[in-house]
């Protein structure tokens, strides 16, 4: 197995269950809480990590700069959206949301990078997005902003869009040479410490949730959905660039589906099945390339 299809699988391994145990820090705890608290402390386990392990963790001002953009995209508003979408939708069709950050990667790229895209990309792409509307079709069918699915949808797509530009910053600091593990960890802290100062200006009380199921849901998201989940997506991104690496975007939802479908009582319909191959197939498509 090479080094691209390993990191691709230990991703989606990582964060496929990640949206489902989501579910069990909605509660007690304001969902901005709960993400301030798993991020906060991923970012200190990894930047323990990184002394441990004599990694580089001096950095410039400029490049601090970028590290702080990456946090708060990625480990901030990205992530509270997508907590607040989770109080909508089953955690399947929050990773399904997510899928579509392919396409926003690529026009993205196009945008502010004049990156155009391979035609495999392109092509493995649309058809996974094509399997996302077969999917979610009778949703897209019935969009009114005034169902609490069409909003929870609604607020995963904008969740998406910042993942997307979070996504182009990492693509950036791989570029100018910066280490992964590092830059994720403190793209963690300053994502956490931001929200931090965010929730105390807006007076929110940072309660706890002292049960057995918040406190597991927590050290699992912290460690394995952000400590080792995020570390191999930007190595990824570093490897194979944002365009493909997104990918893994398009086949987690399969697993977020599997998830659901055992302990959301998910029922499978033609729909679905259909749109589960497609992904599939424009998986093994852009995969093909590398």
């Amino acid at each position: 197995m090479n080094s691209t299809i390993f990191l691709f699988i230990a991703t989606l391994l990582c964060w496929g269950p990640t949206w489902y145990v989501i579910k069990f820090q909605l509660g007690i705890v304001d969902p901005m809480v709960s993400v301030f608290y798993r991020f906060f402390l991923a970012s200190i386990i990894i930047l323990f990590f990184c002394k441990f392990k004599n990694f580089r963790i001096q950095f410039s001002l400029k490049e601090h700069f970028f590290i702080a953009v990456l946090g708060i995209l990625l480990f901030n508003i990205n992530y509270v959206i997508f907590y607040l979408s989770t109080q909508y939708l089953i955690s399947g069709f929050v990773a399904l949301c997510f899928s579509s950050i392919l396409f926003m990667n690529i026009i993205n790229n196009i945008i502010f990078n004049r990156n155009l895209p391979s035609i495999m990309t392109i092509l493995g792409g649309a058809i996974g997005t094509l399997g996302l509307i077969f999917i979610f079709y009778e949703e897209i069918s019935n969009f009114t902003l005034s169902s609490t699915t069409s909003f929870g949808i609604f607020l995963g797509i904008i969740a998406t869009y910042f993942a997307s530009l979070g996504n182009l910053v990492s693509a950036y600091t791989s570029k100018i040479k910066l280490p992964v593990v590092p830059v994720t960890g403190y793209g963690m802290l300053y994502g956490s410490l931001s929200l931090f100062i965010y929730l105390l200006v807006i007076d929110t009380p940072f309660q706890f949730d002292f049960s057995l199921s918040y406190n597991l849901s927590l050290i699992y998201l912290s460690v394995f959905g952000s400590v080792f989940g995020f570390s191999l997506y930007l190595t990824l991104i570093e490897k194979i660039g944002s365009n493909d690496a997104a990918y893994v975007a398009i086949i987690m939802p399969l697993i977020a589906l599997l998830v659901s479908t055992i302990f959301e009582n998910l029922l499978w319909n033609l729909n679905l099945i259909i749109g589960a191959i497609m992904i599939i197939l424009g998986n093994i498509l852009i995969l093909k390339k590398n």
